[in-house]
């Protein structure tokens, strides 16, 4: 996560020295990243810009795997508004006010890891991390929290957004795993372990949603419930 880097952008005075603590939060993780502020707060280490917030952030949104922008949280809104795409692709934005009194996971929270870093940066600056993401105020895991822990990737993305409401509503959701060979060796809870789609058809029948790890893509066209398909993030196109 983040292996592209991360932007820090301040506006102002104080908000270039909140930069310079969130900083410390990226290095210690060993995130690459530059601090940006306006050519009248540029010294050592910053990159001066002319100002021009949406130009700027419209010239790395697509280049930088995320975006920690020091400044009001309307100004980032109406900012980037033009640009937000999709969650598979958008950045993770975080916003940090000038005085570092809260980090606001804002945007691809979960798939692009704003609410991680709003978590590391406000564990940095002694800040309060702002998440308001459905699944983290209730304390359970999302589709993208387990493909993360997995280290998996989502093969139907269409799928999160149901699949995530049966979890936040206390739906019964399946986590299935077909066969054993795609099972990472870790303290994860472990799913259960079928051998096949038709299996896990029926096993459905009993369930909102569902949840399948599988080592490569499968046809889910018969299932008609919400599933959402992880397979390795180097896994053949199909079985």
């Amino acid at each position: 996560m983040f292996e592209r880097g991360i932007a820090i952008v301040a506006l102002t005075k104080r908000g270039v020295a909140t930069a310079k603590r969130i900083r410390r939060a990226l290095e210690k993780g060993q995130i690459r990243y530059e601090v940006y502020a306006p050519e009248s707060l540029r010294s050592e280490g910053i990159k001066s810009f002319n100002g021009d917030l949406a130009g700027l952030l419209g010239e790395i949104f697509n280049v930088l795997d995320g975006i920690i922008a020091v400044m009001a949280v309307g100004i980032v809104v109406r900012s980037i508004a033009p640009y937000i795409t999709s969650k598979k692709t958008d950045p993770a934005v975080v916003v940090v006010d000038d005085l570092g009194k809260y980090a606001i996971s804002l945007l691809s929270g979960h798939l692009r890891g704003a609410n991680h870093l709003a978590k590391m940066v406000a564990g940095e600056i002694g800040a309060t991390a702002v998440v308001t993401t459905a699944t983290d105020l209730l304390g359970k895991k999302s589709v993208e929290n387990i493909a993360e822990e997995y280290d998996l990737k989502i093969v139907n993305f269409e799928s999160i957004t149901p699949v995530n409401s049966a979890i936040v509503n206390d739906g019964k959701v399946l986590f299935v795993s077909i066969g054993t060979s795609v099972l990472p060796e870790m303290d994860a809870t472990p799913p259960k372990v079928i051998s096949s789609v038709d299996e896990l058809r029926e096993m459905m029948e009993g369930y909102d949603a569902g949840i399948v790890i599988a080592p490569s893509t499968l046809p889910l066209e018969s299932i008609t419930k919400p599933v959402t398909l992880l397979v390795p993030k180097a896994a053949p196109p199909s079985c």
